[in-house]
């Protein structure tokens, strides 16, 4: 058990601590590496589950539509570019006849035939300038069957599109499932996993929490409460993981409060030790807190707080030391010893004047008879 009275120097005290959150630490990233590891495993794929389940009709349709929609569209950006190329051509030509026109224009004012050469470019350039309108022409009836063809395919594409989503809702469903299942298997081994070390957790603390290594008990414990509470709330719902929680919490704060009441009930040796002793530094009555007006403080008044300021004042000259009844409660305080009958404290363990040692008890509750 551990001593009280053997704590070490505070640098020891903090070194404890410190290293006993780092071992608490340590403890919770090994707990969250095999955690992580088991939820790695993998699950359902749809990919898999749609290759056996969809129709490959559909999914074929659905590939030869998007290639002839993609080669449409390529056609179309084709004579578009042609398009694009013959109407420079056109006004290239436009342009060379308008200039022939205004010169043969300008050589008639003049009185001057045109020469064969401009006869024979102008005609080039007229016949040039009709067969562009003609391809132009020609190119703007392809678009407009492609473009067609075009609509066609699309409208297939979206009646397709609905087909396979039509076709897939019982696929999504099956593999929602699929992955519902996977993962409430992989919350069973990690709980799996998990449960016996929290089983561990809970033995070790009730039989070591005041042992020699109750900080490494602390450490582990503390890492799987914790990585298990993670783990729930990952994999539980919800509206359930409140209810778990507020029981395992209910459950928790009714255990610390049986154990305060249990102690004020049936006090320990140490703890009722360590509650008189700050009630006689206090001079109150450990028991009703009653100030203990004996010796130089018999007419005095204080408090808790006030009573440091009083004890520079206090002089115990000349003053008797007898036994002391609390007036209020009734509980000796002060009485003679069995061994050097000097007057000791009734309610510590060791005699200040021989150092003989009694067994310290709760008294009885006001009201009750003793004995």
């Amino acid at each position: 058990m551990r001593s009280e009275s053997n704590t070490g120097p505070w640098t020891h005290r903090w070194l404890i601590i410190l290293f006993t959150f780092l071992l608490g630490m340590l403890f919770y990233w090994l707990l969250g590496f095999v955690v992580s590891d088991i939820g790695s495993w993998e699950g359902p794929q749809f990919a898999e589950l749609e290759s056996t389940q969809l129709d490959p009709a559909l999914v074929e349709q659905a590939k030869v539509l998007k290639q002839q929609i993609a080669e449409t569209e390529r056609q179309i950006q084709q004579l578009e570019s042609r398009q694009r190329i013959l109407r420079d051509s056109t006004t290239s030509s436009q342009t060379t006849m308008n200039q022939l026109l205004d010169l043969q224009r300008l050589n008639l004012q003049r009185g001057v035939t045109p020469t064969d050469a401009e006869r024979d470019a102008l005609s080039e350039s007229e016949h040039l300038f009709l067969a562009n309108q003609r391809k132009y022409q020609q190119l703007n009836e392809q678009i407009a069957t492609l473009s067609d063809q075009l609509r066609i395919s699309n409208e297939d594409q979206r009646t397709n599109e609905e087909e396979l989503k039509t076709a897939r809702q019982p696929i999504w469903n099956e593999f929602n499932q699929q992955r519902e299942r996977h993962r409430l298997m992989i919350a069973a081994w990690k709980l799996a996993f998990l449960t016996p070390l929290l089983l561990v957790a809970v033995v070790l603390y009730v039989r070591q929490r005041s042992g020699t290594y109750w900080a490494v008990v602390y450490a582990f414990g503390s890492a799987v409460l914790l990585k298990v509470g993670l783990v729930m709330h990952e994999y539980f719902p919800a509206r359930y993981f409140k209810y778990v929680l507020i029981l395992v919490t209910l459950a928790v704060t009714l255990r610390a409060l049986v154990y305060l009441l249990r102690m004020v009930a049936y006090p320990k040796q140490q703890w009722l030790v360590k509650q008189y002793r700050e009630a006689y530094e206090s001079f109150l009555c450990p028991i009703c807190s009653h100030p203990i007006r004996r010796g130089p403080l018999k007419y005095l008044s204080w408090t808790r707080r006030s009573i440091r300021r009083l004890s520079p004042q206090i002089s115990t000259v000349g003053v008797a030391d007898e036994p002391y009844t609390c007036p209020a409660c009734s509980t000796t305080l002060y009485e003679k010893c069995e061994s050097c009958s000097a007057v000791r404290h009734a309610l510590l363990p060791a005699c200040e004047h021989c150092g003989s040692v009694k067994r310290i008890s709760a008294p009885p509750e006001r009201g009750t008879p003793e004995g």
